[in-house]
């Protein structure tokens, strides 16, 4: 399908120089709105978080390539999504001078996303979801990853080094703790196979995140919206590693059933971890890029009023 899209070119300083004419009718800003102004401006007028400003910004000037989507509320008009592409432009002396970002609608397919995800039920989903018994418990979600990878070397190979920000404090989730650390450990254990003998990185990251907003990865260069999920609060555990990216195809399958047919055993596994999410209220999301590497979001319902203890 071929896509109208947007650009704009802007200088170091985040102000846009030149924007073509379709930037007003894929973002709803008039250009006069944009160009000669810091788009670090129009972003906040247009109701998107800081941290995914300073991401994007700190991305930009590091001269990393960038890529989200993004919810707009242009004004007078409805709500729409965009998919932002950005990449820093380099002078001859090798410095990073100005950035391109390239946009286009991606609001029919979130409008597509949402409606199949608040559809009726399968029997066969509903079936799965009661076939799994929880005995939940009040839990730092911290400390139960922390359990099972400090010291983390036997979980990987020689050459896989663990970056661990699991901060104390977040609120307690009410899982079943056997299942989520026999879950946690079977994905870490998939993020090392795909590392294998070869030089990588496993990063664990837990933190807090909102329904319906972008969330901002510390590791992953591109973020994404959390759709399709109820309001409120969820504590996160992010597992990225930097070894060949799972199939998109596999990534596809598993949205679309529990257990794919035929898939392979990290499949089977993040299949079974989205089945147990989905116990739990909460929701597994997978993402991978050639470069990049693999990363799996597991999202908890959270009680933001309730601390973990130390």
């Amino acid at each position: 399908m071929k896509r109208e899209k947007a650009v704009a070119v802007g200088n170091r300083a985040g102000v846009v120089e030149w924007a073509n004419a379709a930037w007003s009718r894929i973002t709803g800003y008039a250009l006069d709105d944009a160009i000669a102004k810091p788009i670090g401006e129009l972003l906040a007028s247009a109701g998107i978080d800081l941290d995914v400003i300073d991401f994007v910004r700190g991305r930009f000037e590091r001269g990393e390539p960038c890529e989200i989507e993004l919810p707009l509320d242009p004004p007078g008009a409805d709500r729409r999504w965009i998919h932002v592409a950005v990449e820093s432009l380099r002078d001859r002396h090798g410095e990073v001078s100005h950035f391109a970002a390239i946009a286009w609608d991606v609001t029919a397919e979130q409008r597509s996303a949402t409606s199949k995800a608040r559809g009726p039920e399968t029997p066969a989903t509903l079936d799965l979801r009661r076939s799994i018994p929880l005995r939940r418990r009040a839990t730092d979600l911290s400390a139960l990853v922390r359990k099972r990878l400090e010291p983390p070397e036997p979980t990987g190979g020689l050459r896989t080094a663990f970056d661990l920000e699991l901060p104390d404090g977040l609120p307690r989730v009410a899982i079943d703790r056997a299942r989520v650390e026999e879950v946690v450990a079977g994905l870490v254990d998939g993020a090392a196979a795909a590392i294998g003998d070869e030089w990588g990185t496993i990063s664990l990251n837990a933190g807090l995140a909102e329904g319906e907003a972008v969330f901002v990865s510390p590791t992953y260069p591109r973020n994404s919206l959390l759709r399709d999920l109820p309001a409120g609060g969820y504590v996160f555990l992010e597992i990225h590693d930097t070894g060949p990216p799972l199939d998109r195809s596999a990534i596809a399958a598993l949205s679309g059933a529990e257990r794919p047919d035929g898939a392979s055993a990290r499949v089977a596994e993040l299949a079974a971890a989205r089945a147990l999410l989905r116990a739990h209220g909460g929701e597994l999301r997978v993402d991978a890029d050639a470069g990049f590497g693999t990363r799996v979001l597991l999202l908890f319902p959270g009680s933001p009023g309730t601390a973990a203890a130390g």
